[in-house]
């Protein structure tokens, strides 16, 4: 029986990581701790075999008021919940990182793809303490106390927040929108427990990207969401060449930019995508296919 324990009771990542192994009963014993409440620092964490940090501010704001809440949480507490668990004996650290790490995406027009032997570039404060943050840890890792670092591209799923449910809401109520050929890299959250289920049954060790199977552009998206409930939508090209023009805007960018890991980098030995692309946006939209 593996303990897990889940730093950050309640996030989205941590409910979803939750019903996965509970979805093991034979093999996985898991609870959720809040880090918000300051009793943490008095548990006793001798008891897991797995701590995994899910905990922090999971949306980027380039408000500069931003920076020192991205340092406290983001950075601070995860390397504070890490010494608690190494020195309590716990065998191995997972901390959520983000692949924003890595940098913003590319404008319009352009791909950035993301290999195995990419290199942090940190474009922001979001982005820096993340990477910090693991850059601490790293110092803290020894055979006995074994530390993975997930870097999963933007995660979506039912009552998930950010991007895709802008995406939703367009594909729920605009007649059209611009099928622009952009490479969006995106994980569902359900892919995502499975792979962190997998490097706790591992006791893996490193830097792990996670993503879809493919990735799929903007209006891939837009257009699967739409026909998940019986909506026709129209997905001209005219607005393309506006697009690519005003690319250097900042909401653009993030729209209409490439940004996905290529099939390398995002490989594990054993494949942690539980469905298909189609079935992940009708369970997210919570539409039970035909």
């Amino acid at each position: 029986m593996i303990r897990v324990l889940i730093a950050g009771k309640g996030s989205f990542i941590g409910t979803a990581l939750l019903a996965r192994l509970r979805a093991f009963p034979d093999r996985f014993e898991a609870r959720e701790m809040d880090l918000r409440d300051p009793a943490w620092r008095d548990a006793d964490f001798s008891s897991f075999d797995c701590v995994v940090h899910v905990a922090g501010v999971a949306h980027v704001s380039h408000k500069k008021s931003m920076e020192p809440i991205y340092a406290r949480v983001n950075r601070d507490l995860a390397v504070e919940c890490a010494k608690k668990a190494r020195e309590a004996g716990v065998g191995q650290f997972i901390f959520l990182s983000s692949a924003n790490i890595y940098g913003p995406a590319a404008r319009p027009g352009r791909n950035f793809v993301i290999g195995p032997d990419a290199l942090p570039a940190p474009g922001d404060a979001y982005a820096r303490t993340k990477w910090e943050a693991e850059q601490a840890l790293m110092q803290m890792e020894a055979e006995s106390f074994r530390i993975a670092r997930v870097r999963p591209m933007m995660v979506y799923g039912a009552n998930g927040r950010g991007n895709y449910r802008l995406l939703s809401k367009f594909a729920r109520s605009l007649p059209l929108f611009p099928d622009f050929p952009n490479a969006h890299g995106a994980v569902y959250v359900e892919h995502l427990a499975e792979l962190l289920r997998l490097l706790i049954e591992d006791r893996a060790s490193g830097a792990f990207c996670a993503q879809d199977e493919s990735a799929h552009s903007t209006a891939d998206f837009v257009r699967e969401i739409a026909r998940a409930h019986g909506r026709r939508m129209f997905f001209p090209r005219t607005f393309n060449p506006l697009l690519r023009l005003f690319g250097n805007l900042s909401i653009l960018r993030r729209a209409f930019g490439g940004f996905a890991y290529s099939p390398e980098a995002a490989h594990y030995r054993e494949n942690y995508r539980v469905c298909s692309f189609s079935e992940a946006i009708a369970r997210t939209e919570r539409i039970r296919p035909s």
